[in-house]
């Protein structure tokens, strides 16, 4: 779609007071915009390049994730929110909160001691130790090659980030092992792509003074591990990405690193089959110098990668030849780090949209961002989680855990890997101070001295020690899902707190959720029910969220206290801020006494079991996800009881099963540690004796005293289920998706409303529900609006009604884009076109220089322009053939169906050649000329409406003047019959060199002709007599010049 093209019969006129600049500052202000305001900062340098995404505050207030300019010194927001007319103070922060990131300041907040928490001390020493798994990143029997291949910086397109190109660039480990081998591919974040002095205004590729920073070389323990296990590794980079998009991509690159995985994976499979590989590296082009292209092959970029300037990599003897039969893509396993991590969750739906889906069987996202809020079904995932993240620092991975665990009914283990004392940085060794020259650093601030995840922290990791357990657990995830070794489960599937024999230093935490068929879920406590309830001194309520949205919700906020830093499961989504996040319920109790604080709560929750899920004789475990309440100083207990229908129970203290659930995590008064992460009791059905596992009727929740010493006391309460823990099975299969469509509204003189069309690629026989918003306006971090759209098994479009503001004030903005998108899918993946924009066109005059344009009419039925836009309609042509005269021809082209009042712009192939508007009917009409000496050949001619997108399209072909060939007599005419007066004469025509000729006569007498003798035949009178009658004969065929041949008769006589 084209929602706004410029027409130039619609001049620009300089706008009326007031000033389109309504609030300003040293290094800030506020403009009118169609649809509301436009606030921008100038910044001193530009951001650091990092994971997190940038937002504006004004006032205090957020109002927004901010777009980077060109140049990255300017953040710019669009707002409808009035009060920013009135701003007085405007400040960038971050995402995850409002702190700056360690390479932007020396300060850091002082963190108190806090007093050891004994209590915690002496529950830990009383656990049982798991024993350590055998480390899996020991080195196998296999060797390994290394070798590196280079297509150039701009060989392949970018998906969903302005139409830029990147590059195909990357690391190959390859295993001794031989034949088609699983194949795993590595994708890092968003770090510097560009070290070193020199402009460099296309941001990408670097400039020639400058370093290209090969994130890719930095998980080279994990790719090694693999490869000696018989795996294929491949590192790839994404440079061009973290270049461009925080100033190009809707999504923040997020589809661009997906389908970045997938051109790999397709690269890989050309040369697993021997089929030629090949791509063109095409530069772009400058005021200095044009584009160039560079054809390369396979074998070419590997010894590209050998032979270039910067960083040459080691000749290794691959050869494309050598590369058939080695890679299995039926067995793929795909990590992504930072917003790599968002990238290969991406990968993985975008690979479940083709008809072909490659074999995707693990996906590790390692510290991700997650912008999107995206659910991934059929693949088992293990979420990284490092606790001193400073980039990321609001673990908003934990969303893909909690989003996805029933949203699909699939059957395969998530979970969610906690690692304390980890940053976001040291899992990559050139991310990493001291193991690469340039871009380096901490993103935990080395100023800290006082938190526990300060450096002088004895709970913090050190560079080596996050490496290593990166590497151990990297490599047994991937062992454990596509190598089916399952010494390595209990790393992940939360049955107990697991280490390795290489990382006895660790503090790891794992909560997992179970496949499908292999959990009895009791309740999810995501909603209310009569089977839950409680008695004594206690509540229990559903919450949802932290404080905070813009928006209304349905059940109360989870936390009011913390910041978002320290709620990853209610840290609202980037791109979806007021969608609901991981409702659980809120069990508070009150101690026993007004006197006493130590004396315990009656409190208790009981959970009736249904009648259908009694039998748990099957399960392994019983399972909980808990963590104290945020008004829990230290720590908190409870007492789970189990009963049977016979009278039989069996209890035990929460502390007594994982201590770390009922207990604050680390952090003291730091506002981005003390979190709130749900941790996982896990009890073995087996250790319940004198219960009858075919019969339990109740589980219960009872108030105890714990850490605080004190007899009041709170948990958060997930899905308390009976399960067995297994990997389950990655399916390989195409998916629905859903999407939403561009389209494009007039601003308006007031508030007004426009529709966005939400959809699916193809009918589902399930339900599918998804959560549209539109973000930019309210106060901020609020869309305009947001959604929650259930699609009824068959049923494939829906329009959402949202919420518009319009005003009579010109502006210096031709049009606002207000980003659009649709998350948190169940039964269905986001697809392609997952966010887009709902344009506002101004329609009260702009400014100069600007331009206004075209006008994109009153919106009509979205499902239906939605789909007329996918599908190009007949646009009528006066002539569907043209032959230029001297001075051209001019063809008429008319279609119908547009929206009333919107422009259309009319193209040849890609040139416009008219623009019109729309009547009041939807019919439209311009002109093409044909000029002479046009081309030969097809004409593919277009309209395109300016708000719906429709597109009709037709082709005319100019053909040139075909030379006549000559009619020829092959016998002259003759003229047969009675020459007496009164008698009829016939003509005979000859004979001819063509078929299918036309005759035409004339009669003559003496030379004269007669009047009205124009057949083939002829009677003769009086005045004929003593004359020779002369019939001449006429030939005339289309495509041939005429001919004529005469006859003669004899004399008429009477």
């Amino acid at each position: 779609m084209t929602p706004a093209l410029a027409l130039t019969a619609v001049p620009a006129f300089a706008a009326p007071t007031p000033d389109p600049v309504v609030a300003s500052g040293s290094d800030w202000d506020v403009t009118t915009a169609p649809g509301g305001y436009l606030v921008s900062l100038d910044l001193e340098a530009p951001l650091p390049m990092i994971d997190d995404a940038p937002t504006l505050v004004v006032d205090g207030e957020p109002i927004g994730l901010a777009t980077e300019s060109a140049d990255g010194k300017t953040l710019q927001v669009l707002t409808a929110d009035p009060s920013v007319a009135r701003a007085t103070d405007v400040t960038k922060a971050w995402s995850s909160g409002d702190a700056d990131k360690a390479t932007e300041t020396t300060s850091v907040p002082v963190t108190p001691p806090v007093p050891e928490n004994r209590t915690l001390k002496r529950q830990m020493k009383s656990l049982a130790t798991a024993e350590a798994v055998e480390d899996p990143s020991a080195p196998g029997a296999y060797t390994v090659t290394e070798a590196e291949y280079d297509f150039g910086d701009q060989a392949v397109p970018l998906a969903a980030i302005g139409g830029i190109r990147g590059e195909l660039t990357g690391k190959m480990y390859l295993t001794s092992a031989a034949g088609e081998r699983p194949t795993v591919v590595l994708l890092h974040g968003r770090h510097t792509s560009c070290s070193g002095t020199g402009a460099n205004p296309l941001r990408w590729p670097c400039g020639p003074t400058q370093m290209n920073i090969r994130s890719y070389l930095g998980y080279e323990g994990t790719a090694r591990a693999l490869a000696t296990r018989g795996y294929n590794v491949v590192s790839i980079a994404a440079n061009a990405v973290n270049s461009n998009d925080n100033q190009l991509a809707l999504d923040y690159g997020a589809e661009a690193r997906g389908q970045l995985i997938l051109d790999t994976l397709g690269m890989l499979g050309k040369a697993d089959a021997g089929t030629p590989v090949s791509y063109d590296d095409v530069t772009t082009a400058t005021t200095a110098s044009p584009s160039t292209t560079t054809t390369r092959t396979l074998d070419d970029a590997l010894v590209r990668a050998t032979t270039r300037t910067d960083q040459p990599a080691a000749a290794a003897g691959v050869t494309a030849a050598s590369l058939k039969g080695r890679f299995d893509l039926t067995h793929v396993g795909i990590m992504g780090h930072s917003r790599g991590g968002e990238g290969v969750v991406s990968a993985a739906t975008l690979n479940q949209a083709l008809p072909k889906p490659y074999g995707i069987e693990a996906v590790l996202p390692l510290a991700p961002v997650d912008f999107g809020r995206m659910t991934l079904p059929d693949v088992p995932t293990a979420v990284f989680l490092p606790y001193c993240d400073g980039d990321v620092s609001n673990q908003q991975g934990q969303h893909f855990i909690d989003d996805s665990r029933h949203a699909f009914g699939d059957e395969v283990l998530r979970s969610a890997v906690w690692v304390m004392g980890a940053n976001h940085n040291f899992f990559n060794t050139v991310w990493t101070p001291g193991l690469y020259p340039a871009a380096t650093g901490d993103d935990w601030n080395v100023n800290d001295t006082t938190s526990t995840c300060s450096t002088t922290s004895s709970t913090r990791l050190t560079a080596a020690q996050e490496y290593q357990v990166g590497v151990s657990y990297m490599t047994g995830f991937f062992r454990l899902t596509m190598g089916g070794e399952t010494q390595f489960q209990p790393m992940f599937d939360g049955s107990v707190k697991p280490t390795t024999t290489a990382t006895p230093f660790a503090d790891v935490r794992t909560m997992a959720a179970q496949p499908t068929s292999k959990t009895q879920l009791v309740t999810d406590f995501a909603s209310s029910s009569s089977l839950t309830r409680t008695v004594g001194s206690a509540t229990a309520a559903v919450c949802t969220n932290l404080t905070g949205r813009t928006l209304p919700q349905s059940n109360p906020f989870c936390a009011t206290t913390k910041a978002s830093a320290q709620v990853p499961h209610w840290t609202p989504g980037s791109f979806a801020p007021n969608v609901p996040t991981y409702p659980t319920t809120r069990f508070l109790w009150t101690g026993g006494s007004t006197t006493d604080p130590a004396v315990p709560s009656t409190g208790e929750l009981r959970v009736s079991v249904p009648a259908s899920a009694r039998d748990v004789s099957g399960s392994s475990q019983l399972t909980v996800k808990t963590a104290p309440d945020e008004a829990v100083p230290t720590g908190t207990d409870f007492r789970i009881t189990v009963l049977d229908g016979s009278g039989g129970t069996w209890s035990t203290a929460a502390s007594a099963i994982n201590p770390l659930a009922v207990n604050r995590m680390p952090g003291g008064t730091n506002t981005t540690l003390n979190k709130i992460v749900l941790q996982q009791l896990t009890i073995p059905t087996a250790s319940m004796t004198g219960l009858d596992l075919t019969d339990v009727r109740e589980v219960r929740f009872t108030a105890a005293v714990g850490a605080d010493g004190t007899g009041t006391g709170g948990v958060y309460l997930s899905d308390l289920a009976f399960d067995t823990p297994s990997v389950g099975t990655a399916v390989a299969q195409t998916r629905t998706t859903v999407n939403v469509s561009p389209t494009a509204v007039e601003e308006g003189a007031g508030p007004g409303t426009a529709d966005v069309a939400v959809s699916l690629s193809r009918a589902d026989s399930r339900p599918v529900t998804a959560y549209v918003s539109v973000l930019g306006s309210a106060t901020g971090t609020v869309g305009v609006g947001m959604e929650r759209v259930t699609f009824a098994p068959g049923e494939t479009c829906r329009a959402v009604t949202v919420p518009t503001a319009g005003n009579t004030i010109a502006s210096a903005t031709p049009s606002s884009a207000l980003k659009v998108s649709v998350t948190n899918t169940s039964n269905a993946v986001m697809g392609a076109s997952a966010f887009t924009n709902l344009t506002v066109r101004e329609d009260d005059g702009v400014t100069a220089p600007a331009k206004a344009i075209a006008p994109v009419g009153k919106q009509g039925d979205v499902c239906a322009e939605r789909a007329a836009a996918a599908t190009p309609v007949a646009l009528g042509t006066s002539v569907a053939k043209v032959t230029p005269g001297t001075t051209g021809t001019t063809v008429l082209l008319t279609g119908t169906g547009f929206r009333r009042g919107e422009g259309v712009t009319f193209r040849s192939g890609t040139t416009v050649v008219d623009t019109a508007v729309a009547g009041s009917s939807g019919a439209v009409a311009g002109t093409l000329q044909v000029p002479a000496g046009a081309d030969l050949g097809a004409i593919t001619v277009s309209a395109i409406g300016a708000g719906s997108g429709r597109e009709a399209r037709a082709t005319i072909t100019v053909v040139a003047a075909t030379p006549k060939l000559a009619l020829k007599e092959g016998s002259r005419a003759t003229v047969v019959g009675s020459w007496k007066v009164g008698r009829t004469v016939t003509a005979k025509p000859g004979s001819w060199n063509a078929s299918g000729i036309t005759f035409s006569y004339k009669w003559s007498r003496d030379g004269k002709s007669i009047p009205g003798a124009t057949k083939s035949t002829y009677t003769t009178t009086t005045k004929d007599v003593g004359l020779r009658l002369k019939v001449t004969v006429t030939a005339k065929k289309s495509g041939y010049t005429n001919g004529s041949t005469t006859g003669l008769s004899g004399r008429v006589h009477k």
